[in-house]
Parts: C-alpha cells; sequence; structure tokens
C-alpha cells in the first residue's frame, strides 16, 4: 500500500535496510537508528491511512529520548532527537526529514572575566557508505567535470555510471577532524556551513506563501505574521519588517562531512555568532588573540568531546584563514610540546593542515592582482608597461596622489564591474537582474544557479581599488551604513563607501559583505529566532543580527609574512596542503606559486607542476615540495576565491586525498 515516492525517499534517502530483511526485537534494540526508521514509515503511514491531522511517537532507548512527528498531508516534519549530549541539534528549520548527519553545537567560554564566548558546530562524519552518494530527494547523484549535480528522477541517476563519483567510507572507524577556520577576518564559519561545504544545501522554496518577521524587538524574538503571496522582491513592510520566503535544506552531495568530522566556529568574538560581554573591549583584537583564544576554545571543545583529542585533526581555512591557519599550527603544535613535557596528552592530535587561496604574503600576495589581470588579458600593453613603470612593480602599497596610484587608477576603472571573486562569474550589483539571475553565488547554496532580486549599490570605489581582503591591510575600513537601512537581507550585498582609516585596522566592518556575492538566503535564514533556537546560538539581544562578516570588530593585522611559518610547520612534521583557485583574482594563484617557488625554502619539488584528473578530464595542476613532511601546492581549473563554493566536486576531491594522503 505504500506509493513509490514515499518507499523510495525512505529506501534511498537512508538505506533502510529492514526492507529487504527482517529484524528481531533484539535486533531493534541493537540498532536504534533502524528502529527509528522503521517507525518513522510506520507513523507517516498510518497518519496516512488514518486521516489523521497529525501522529508522534516516542520511545527510550541508550538513555535518550527520541520522538518524530508526521504530518498526514506534509509527511515528515519534525525530527526530535534529544540525546545524552543536551547541545544536540534535534531539527533544522527547513529541512524535511531527518538529519543525516549527527550534529552538535553550542558555546565554549574563552574568558570568564568578560564573558567572552566563542560558537561552534560539530558535523560528525556521515558513517554510512551508501549515505555518500545520495542527493536531495534520496536520488542517486552523479557530477560532470566541473562539479555541477546531475541528478535524475525516482532514485536513478540520469547521467552515465561513469560520472558518478563515489566517496567509499575509509578504512579507519575513527573519522578524522577538520577544524574549519573562515578569514576576513571577522567572518564568520556559518557562511561557509552554507554556501560551500555544509551537510547542507539551501535554496529558496518556490512558493508563494510568505511571513513578515521583526527581528529587532525588545526579546529579540522573531514575530511573524502572514501578508498573503509574495511578489518577488524582498518587500521592506511597515515597522522595520521583511518579508521572508521558506529556505529549503537539503543533504549536500560534496559535503566535507562525507570524509571527516568537520568543526565550524565562529572566531575572533564579534564574529558571527560569538560575542564578549565586555564588546568595548574584546572587540578591539588582533591575530596574537585570536589565535589565543581558538586555543582555550579547543581545550574547552575537547573537554566537552573527549573524542576529537585523539582522532587525526587538521586545520582548514581560506583567504585570511591563510593567516590564522599556520599560526594556529604552530601553537598547537608549542603547546603539545609543553603539555607533553609536563607528562600530558596532546591537546589535539594534529596531522596537517589545508589553506586555500591564502592570504600570505602581503607585497607578493597585493603585487600578484594586477599582474593576473594583465596575465588574462585585462589590461593593454601600453598601460601596462606605464604602470609597472610608474610602480617598479611595487603595486600592493601605492598611496594617493602619486604617479603609480594614478596609473593604477586608469587601469582598474575598467575592472570595477569585474568579480574579483571569480572573474567567470557575473557581479551581484545595482540595477541587473540578469547578472544576478546568471550569478552562481546567488539564491542557491552548493554551487547551483538561482535567481535574484534588483541590488541597490554598486561595490564602492576604494572597495574595487583593494579588494578584501586587501581593503583591510591597505586600512579602508568599510563606513556606516545608511541610517535608511531596515535589514541586512534588504541591503544586501551592498558595500557601502569606503574611508581612508590608519595602516592596517580593519573595522568596525558595519554590515560588511564580500563584495559581489549575494548572501540573502544566509542573511534571512540565520536571522530567524527559531534557527538561532535550533543552532544552540544565542539570541538577538545577546548577540544581534547574524552578518557574514562582523560589523563591531576593529581588527588590527598583525602578521603581514606567513612563509616562515609555512616552512617551520612542514619541518616540524605537519602535512601540508596549499590549493588556488585559478580564476580568483584578490589571493591569485600567481601570487601563491610565486612565494612557494620563489621565496619559500620548502625543499625540491616532486617535478614540474603535472596536471591532477577527475573523470578523466584536467581538474587543475599540482607539484609536492618535499621539505619535512611535506607540502603539495594545486590548483582548481575554474575555481574563484572560495573553491569549495565554485568548484565543490573538486575541492572535496582534493581534501580526500590530502586528509587520507593519497595521491592526487
Amino acid at each position: 500500500r505504500v506509493d513509490n515516492n514515499t518507499y523510495h525517499r525512505y529506501k534511498t534517502t537512508w538505506r533502510v535496510r529492514w526492507l529487504r530483511a527482517s529484524r528481531s526485537r533484539a535486533d531493534m534494540a541493537t540498532n536504534p537508528r533502524e528502529a527509528f526508521l522503521l517507525s518513522a514509515l510506520i507513523l507517516e503511514l498510518l497518519a496516512s491511512f488514518a486521516g489523521a491531522a497529525r501522529s508522534q511517537i516516542a520511545w527510550r532507548t541508550s538513555g535518550a529520548t527520541i520522538g518524530l512527528e508526521a504530518d498526514a498531508e506534509a509527511g515528515t516534519k519534525f525530527f526530535k532527537h534529544c540525546g545524552e549530549q543536551p547541545d544536540e541539534i534535534c531539527n533544522l528549520p527547513g529541512l524535511n526529514g531527518i538529519p543525516h548527519v549527527r550534529m552538535r553545537a553550542g558555546y565554549i567560554t574563552v574568558s570568564e572575566v568578560s564573558d567572552r564566548r566563542l560558537w561552534y558546530l560539530v558535523a560528525d562524519r556521515e558513517d554510512s557508505g551508501d549515505l555518500q552518494n545520495t542527493g536531495p530527494g534520496g536520488a542517486a547523484v552523479a557530477s560532470n567535470d566541473d562539479g555541477d549535480v546531475v541528478s535524475g528522477g525516482g532514485g536513478a541517476a540520469a547521467a552515465d555510471a561513469d560520472a558518478t563519483y563515489d566517496w567509499p567510507k575509509p578504512g579507519s572507524d575513527v573519522a578524522p577532524v577538520i577544524l574549519w577556520l573562515t578569514g576576513g577576518p571577522g567572518c564568520s564559519s556559518l557562511d561557509a556551513f552554507i554556501y560551500e561545504h555544509g551537510p547542507f544545501k539551501f535554496s529558496y522554496a518556490a512558493t508563494t506563501a510568505t511571513t513578515a518577521t521583526t527581528v529587532n524587538g525588545d526579546d529579540g524574538l522573531a514575530e511573524e505574521e502572514d501578508v498573503g503571496d509574495r511578489d518577488g522582491a524582498d518587500t521592506k513592510l511597515q515597522g522595520g519588517q521583511l518579508r521572508q520566503r521558506a529556505v529549503l535544506l537539503e543533504p549536500n552531495p560534496h559535503s566535507w562531512t562525507k570524509v571527516a568530522t568537520v568543526i565550524y566556529v565562529d572566531s575572533p568574538a564579534g564574529a558571527g555568532m560569538s560575542y564578549s560581554g565586555r564588546p568595548e573591549v574584546d572587540y578591539h583584537t588582533n591575530d596574537e588573540y585570536t589565535i589565543s583564544d581558538l586555543v582555550v576554545f579547543l581545550q574547552g571543545l575537547t573537554e566537552r568531546y573527549p573524542e576529537l583529542a585523539t582522532a587525526p585533526f587538521f586545520l582548514a581555512g581560506e583567504s585570511y584563514g591563510g593567516v590564522f591557519v599556520p599560526l594556529l599550527a604552530q601553537e598547537l603544535l608549542r603547546v603539545n610540546r609543553k603539555r607533553r613535557e609536563d607528562g600530558k596528552k596532546p591537546l589535539v592530535n594534529l596531522q596537517g593542515y589545508s589553506v586555500g587561496n591564502p592570504v600570505t604574503d602581503d607585497v607578493v600576495d597585493g603585487n600578484a592582482q594586477l599582474f593576473f589581470a594583465a596575465d588574462m588579458g585585462y589590461v593593454d600593453p601600453p598601460s601596462w608597461r606605464r604602470m609597472r613603470a610608474a610602480c617598479d612593480d611595487m603595486f600592493w602599497n601605492a598611496t594617493r596622489d602619486t604617479e603609480c596610484w594614478d596609473a593604477q587608477s586608469v587601469v582598474k576603472d575598467d575592472l570595477w564591474d569585474l568579480n574579483w571573486y571569480d572573474v567567470l562569474d557575473p557581479c551581484a550589483k545595482a540595477d541587473d537582474d540578469d547578472a544576478a539571475a546568471m550569478s552562481s553565488n546567488v539564491a542557491m547554496s552548493g554551487n547551483s544557479n538561482g535567481g535574484g532580486s534588483r541590488q541597490r549599490r554598486q561595490v564602492s570605489e576604494l572597495e574595487r581599488l583593494f579588494f578584501w581582503p586587501f581593503t583591510a591591510r591597505m586600512g579602508y575600513p568599510p563606513s556606516q551604513p545608511s541610517s535608511e537601512s531596515a535589514s541586512a537581507v534588504e541591503d544586501q550585498p551592498d558595500v557601502e563607501a569606503g574611508r581612508r582609516g590608519s595602516r592596517r585596522l580593519w573595522g568596525p566592518q558595519l554590515r560588511h559583505v564580500v563584495p559581489c556575492m549575494d548572501r540573502r538566503i544566509a542573511l534571512d535564514w540565520l536571522n530567524r529566532a527559531e534557527v538561532r533556537s535550533a543552532l544552540r546560538a544565542a539570541p538577538f539581544s545577546v548577540v544581534g543580527e547574524w552578518q557574514p562578516c562582523s560589523d563591531v570588530l576593529y581588527y588590527r593585522l598583525d602578521t603581514m609574512d606567513l612563509v616562515p611559518v609555512h616552512e617551520d610547520l612542514v619541518r616540524q612534521g605537519l602535512r601540508a596542503l596549499v590549493y588556488s583557485g585559478d580564476h580568483d583574482m584578490v589571493v591569485p594563484h600567481t601570487g601563491t606559486r610565486k612565494w612557494l617557488y620563489d621565496k619559500a625554502k620548502l625543499g625540491s619539488t616532486d617535478g614540474p607542476l603535472r596536471p591532477w584528473m577527475l573523470h578523466g578530464q584536467i581538474a587543475g595542476f599540482t607539484a609536492r615540495f618535499d621539505a619535512g613532511a611535506g607540502l603539495r601546492f594545486a590548483t582548481v581549473k575554474g575555481a574563484g576565491h572560495m573553491v569549495p563554493q565554485s568548484k565543490p566536486l573538486q575541492a572535496l576531491h582534493l581534501l580526500r586525498t590530502f586528509i587520507y594522503d593519497e595521491e592526487l
């Protein structure tokens, strides 16, 4: 009596083995997950056949209370699993069904004196190999050589079997752990969770139903009222309200939880969901304080979850994470060494680190931007010769009212509308619905195209001249937003006019977002009270609105050259992966390649740059340096600044080969 849609939804999404073999009561007692899935299907069928509006079931097993609520029309809507650990995420608004990955979230206090707390989310590795290759709705997933998902209906892959990339469960039962550090400085790890490599893909629902939500009430809770059908725009209502669209969550076939447990942390305090009870003190920070807090954070996290301390541990990040990751790795090695001397176990079992399009050397990275533009054919030869002569090939620190500045300005006038973060992708900007609709960064996470609504303002002049993160390096903090702004969702992706600030001081980054990147889904979803509650995050009255990058931090950048740190880390025995999307003009691969080959003392390579392959096609180029434990450099063909967003399949392949020390 079960219809095909219901059958395939449970059979293919969760691989319900009991459909193929009987289970005894003893089997069910030792397999509570299968018992839960069986009960879920029975419950939904009973609700449908009996015509009941809603049914519930709950029981206890292994000390945990497990429950499910099913709706006769909408099917299974809410998954409730409150286990022995109170910080487990029981359900996520927008997720229709049982979460396919275990998640825990909460806060670690890094300073009792100032009540400074860092928010985290731990997403466990997906244990079942059968889960590794399923997409939304349980359909098998295939990907073309660009990493785009191709799926067919009825649970069958539309593409050839040759194009299906299988992610088998690694041989070890101990899941490796990755601590992810988003850059900025001051940008939230939740941005990567939603748009890059988290367990879910996020998209706006194709529905006209909507509500209006106020997020600035006295209690910090959202107040909703029905405002009827949408007209396709994020319309501001009276009282500072904004129409909200339903956000849907589906399994991400390229999530990094396919191969490892991933820890997302908002750092430093003041970024994302993290906060301090003394913001007037703690929101003036720098690299040193940030790294110190992260060490205290890991101490608290491993005390809460001891299994994280013994598992193979890796650090990963991108952009300004290229500063955070090696500095934290160096400090963790020092802490582990001290703990061993004191007869204690290491804080974490640190094995290696990975950085993507990393900020590393101010001079090399900053100069590489215009060299990249010239190599791409964006600058005519006479202008290029004139600029090189005026600047003596030192572009990164040009000052206003100089010949070098003027020569650069002439060239950059023609580059203003380019998406520096991915030169292949359109830039979401003012009065350009077509560009927004084409952009892979608009309206949906997980490298899926989606339409966007009208944007109000273009990227500001100074932001174009020195794009983030070099806006921070050069001392151009964005100014405060217009007082007319009612919502971050409504304003996004605004970047207000910059102003010249003190050298190497970034902040406050009020309503700062990454230029050309549409983050409306994240701004919308994360600023809902029910989402805050599900993520164990503080309410609006404590932490305020979520922003992709902090609107409260004053951040002083301490470290201009990370090359010696990389040299030290590999010689101390850490394996390293440095990768670059080859169409990023913010931290171009040409600059990364230059400091690796011309400046760093990393030994010899295993040969010239060679292609690395995926699905029989060139996915990029790679070489390995043999100093110490070794450092692998890899480019990703066609990828931008955020490689896991623009090329998720290739990013996952890179990660797997690195984590499990396989040949690329």
